[in-house]
């Protein structure tokens, strides 16, 4: 019975991870999409806008710290979650029609309207990074909180997994949703699929977010902490402590830069993927849409087996090398793929790729919980997820703006040439991050952070 009630708390805390997904899918997706073949919005300043919430991922230990500090009715994560969930909701629906504001500057051929809507759009993304970043750190610490040690991988992992379910179920969601619309070279059906879905998706989200949350964290009582002894309390360090104990381990600095390397890698084809498909291969918005489904399938895979399969015989720095090398070998072949203009060829390499990025992603993650101090899991998680959101955030504008630049080289930044190289660039990547992968040395990390904390906990008894 306690397995079962386990794994029914993993699969709905996991429902968090899966909106967030969702999410992705529906801004980097059909925004990215619309903005940048229908409306013919500059690709540099749609991954501008769109990966602007990125550029806020800072706050993201600033959120921890005042969900660890603060109390509403005894909750401490709860409260966070939920008001940057509803926050990031609404602001969803405003980002949704400034892009159709932003698409009509751009039929209207208005150079200067664009510009400025455009970095409208940019501010209403660093507002949802924001909201993302106020419930999405707080939420991570609710996982640690609500775990013993034993029982944290285990449910990472199916957290982790919900986030590729939530990838797929958006883009085929989304893909249904605006129906008659995907096929439609009409663009007024185009931007009236679009207003329904921004109404009804933060709606269904919220209510999957209130299903996620709501009564899963046990409130604190005023008085319990000061009823334990102080033995049997966890230590509390100062912003000034943790940041002594991140110092002390040198794997902290190199992990940080080849995670950042890594993600950087694996999402720099994120803000090209949907107009690849479109420009090379003639597919219209549903369908280049539904090549997230692809990629999220894949990734799923990758992540489910690579735990089982691959990490417990090659370890996972291996396994990290193993699915980088994979990775850039199959985002080489969607360049063949249009070369050729291969459909069926590119739909089989974006799969074997998402298969790839979950084998990378899987080792990474083991990685990740090997780098991580139980005394400071927040602290970690928010160092981690710092360097992740802010390198995806620099790849989807990297990307745009490599594409727009590659465009002047190839005569336009719908060629094949522009694409192709992009895709080229983020093969190197990928490679160059899973040969750096392989000098991560979680022992000696574990050695040098306990050594740290034990020197601050003699200085505190002295």
């Amino acid at each position: 019975m306690g397995s079962l009630r386990f794994a029914a708390l993993a699969f709905r805390l996991g429902l968090f991870q899966a909106c967030l997904g969702a999410l992705s899918v529906l801004t980097l997706g059909i925004f990215n999409r619309l903005l940048i073949d229908e409306f013919s919005v500059p690709a540099a300043l749609t991954a501008l806008a769109l990966g602007a919430q990125q550029l806020v991922a800072f706050t993201r230990v600033w959120f921890g710290q005042r969900s660890d500090n603060c109390r509403w009715r005894g909750l401490r994560r709860t409260p966070f979650v939920l008001c940057g969930s509803l926050s990031f909701c609404v602001l969803f629906w405003i980002a949704g029609r400034t892009v159709l504001w932003l698409a009509e500057a751009s039929q209207a051929g208005d150079g200067s309207a664009v510009l400025f809507r455009g970095l409208v759009l940019t501010v209403v993304f660093l507002g949802y990074g924001l909201a993302i970043s106020a419930s999405s750190t707080p939420f991570a610490a609710l996982l640690v909180d609500v775990t013993s040690e034993r029982q944290r991988p285990a449910l990472v992992s199916v957290v982790w997994s919900m986030l590729t379910v939530g990838i797929v179920a958006g883009a085929i969601l989304a893909s249904r949703f605006l129906g008659t619309a995907c096929a439609s070279t009409d663009l007024d059906l185009v931007i009236a699929g679009v207003e329904r879905l921004i109404v009804v998706a933060p709606l269904v989200i919220f209510g999957l977010i209130l299903l996620a949350v709501v009564g899963v964290e046990r409130p604190v009582e005023p008085q319990s902490k000061e009823a334990k002894p102080a033995a049997d309390r966890p230590a509390e360090l100062s912003f000034a402590q943790a940041w002594t104990v991140l110092r002390a381990s040198p794997q902290v600095a190199y992990f940080f830069g080849v995670l950042s390397l890594f993600t950087f890698s694996l999402f720099l084809q994120e803000a090209v993927l949907e107009p690849y498909g479109g420009a090379i291969f003639g597919m219209d918005v549903c369908a280049t849409t539904r090549l997230n489904a692809i990629w999220g399938v894949g990734t799923l895979v990758g992540i489910a087996t690579t735990g089982f399969l691959l990490v417990p015989r090659l370890g996972p720095q291996r396994t990290a090398l193993l699915g980088g090398v994979l990775a850039g070998v199959f985002v080489l072949l969607m360049v063949v793929a249009g070369a050729v203009v291969s459909e069926p060829l590119f739909r089989l390499a974006l799969l074997l790729f998402g298969y790839a990025a979950g084998v990378s992603t899987n080792a990474s993650l083991t990685l990740m919980l090997g780098l991580t101090s139980p005394a400071l899991a927040g602290t970690f998680i928010g160092v981690w997820g710092l360097a992740q959101a802010y390198a995806r955030g620099v790849a989807t504008v990297t990307g745009g703006g490599l594409l727009s630049l590659f465009g002047g080289v190839f005569g336009g930044q719908d060629t094949y040439g522009a694409y192709a190289s992009v895709f080229v660039i983020q093969a190197v990547g990928l490679l160059l991050a899973g040969l750096l992968l392989l000098r991560v040395d979680t022992t000696l990390f574990q050695q040098r952070v306990q050594r740290a904390l034990g020197d601050l906990l003699a200085l505190e008894l002295d």
